[in-house]
């Protein structure tokens, strides 16, 4: 082998090298923004909620036990982590059309709804404080939410139908008010609620299951950068319901405490096959919450006992700061 050519092979062998390094860490997982943990077996929300009479739903699988952040190139990815595997749909036919519940909850999921309702600015009163329809609850003044994202398995219909239950509310808080409203009006309000809703709400829809896992990315666009860990958080699992079901009469409008159901299995007295039981009777406010990441030196259950029917205050929840929660445990529940 002549002396130039053994020059060229060992030129190409350490470009080989550089590439493949360059690659490696191109490849190497991001460093995690920030993690919340939540203790293990509490998925009974204010420690009453029973799960309902069905086969594919039990404890253990709506029980939250952290949530985790990761920058990623088109956004964060957020991952949540159960305490049991998480339960993927099946073939079985769900309506008289022949509809199949894999078709209808396409990406991978459809036991639980997990809401994120993020405080940016961490000012009091400033922000929303109503939460997406059917939690009966809203978040307290000083953490009041500017964006939120619900991790449901329908995104598209859950879009759909805030939609419409937020466009119908400001319809008729207009006709209340206004001396006259003509066509024009109601087709620019409802364009104006839309608009809001895409700004201030968001439902993942680049979504992966593995085990007890499920990952979601919500963009930059939506956040305007990665998630912060100075930002609060309020972090709620539900019941998901994956039908349609609306009461527009019911509906308050936007930025108040809607009475409407989103996506969401409700609580009852009693045990049904689709709600929650263990619902109190004449007891319009208890949350059908079945998960909560609560504040260090607080319980699950404490808060979500906390409201006043007399008042028509319903529970209010507290955002955690992950930058302050970093040495703090999480109360024994």
């Amino acid at each position: 082998m002549s002396a130039r050519l053994s020059r060229i092979l060992r030129w190409v062998a350490a470009v080989t090298a550089t590439v493949t390094l360059s690659t490696g860490a191109v490849t190497t997982a991001p460093a995690v923004l920030f993690t919340m943990a939540d203790p293990a077996g509490d998925d009974h929300g204010d420690g009453s909620l029973q799960f309902p009479l069905r086969d594919d739903l039990a404890p253990g699988e709506l029980d939250l036990r952290s949530l985790s952040a990761r920058a990623d190139p088109d956004g964060t990815m957020f991952e949540a982590t159960f305490a049991r595997p998480i339960r993927q749909p099946d073939r079985r036919a769900i309506d008289a059309g022949g509809g199949t519940l894999d078709r209808a909850a396409s990406l991978g999921f459809y036991t639980f709804n997990i809401d994120i309702y993020i405080d940016t600015d961490r000012r009091e009163g400033s922000g929303r404080t109503a939460l997406l329809p059917g939690r009966v609850a809203e978040a307290a003044r000083d953490s009041a939410w500017e964006r939120a994202v619900s991790l449901t398995p329908r995104p598209f219909l859950a879009y759909t139908q805030l939609a419409r239950l937020e466009a119908r509310a400001a319809e008729r808080e207009l006709r209340a008010t206004a001396r006259r409203v003509d066509a024009a009006d109601v087709t620019a309000l409802h364009a104006k609620v839309t608009e809001e809703i895409k700004r201030r709400v968001f439902f993942p829809t680049r979504v992966t299951v593995a085990g007890a896992s499920v990952r979601f990315l919500v963009p930059t666009v939506f956040l305007g950068g990665p998630a912060q860990d100075g930002w609060g958080y309020i972090v709620a699992v539900s019941g998901s319901e994956l039908e349609e079901r609306l009461d527009l009469r019911a509906t308050l409008p936007l930025g108040e405490v809607a009475a409407g159901r989103l996506m969401i299995l409700p609580i009852a007295p009693g045990r049904r096959r689709e709600s929650f039981g263990g619902g109190r009777e004449d007891d319009p406010l208890q949350p059908p919450l079945v998960d909560l990441i609560v504040p260090a030196g607080t319980t699950q259950e404490d808060v979500l006992k906390d409201y006043d029917i007399q008042a028509n205050q319903p529970v209010r929840l507290s955002a955690i700061v992950p930058a302050s929660q970093r040495s703090a445990t999480p109360a024994t529940q």
